[in-house]
């Protein structure tokens, strides 16, 4: 990580690096833990909320249309 920081000139940049970095250690252990934290996050499939239907509209025409 050190290497990487070193390549970073802008400091504030470096220093927020650093923070996430440490941020994410504290949090899982390693940044492999969270990495595969993550990919099991997004492997989950999407839980999908069925469309309301049988409510009748205030706004027929679109609440965004322009009237003519």
């Amino acid at each position: 990580m050190d290497e990487a920081l070193d390549r970073v000139t802008d400091p504030l940049v470096a220093a927020s690096m650093r923070q996430l970095v440490s941020e994410i250690l504290w949090r899982y252990g390693s940044i492999d833990a969270f990495c595969a934290r993550l990919h099991r996050l997004l492997d989950q499939p999407t839980v999908q909320i069925p469309a309301v239907t049988g409510i009748p509209s205030t706004h027929p025409q679109g609440r965004h249309r322009l009237r003519e």
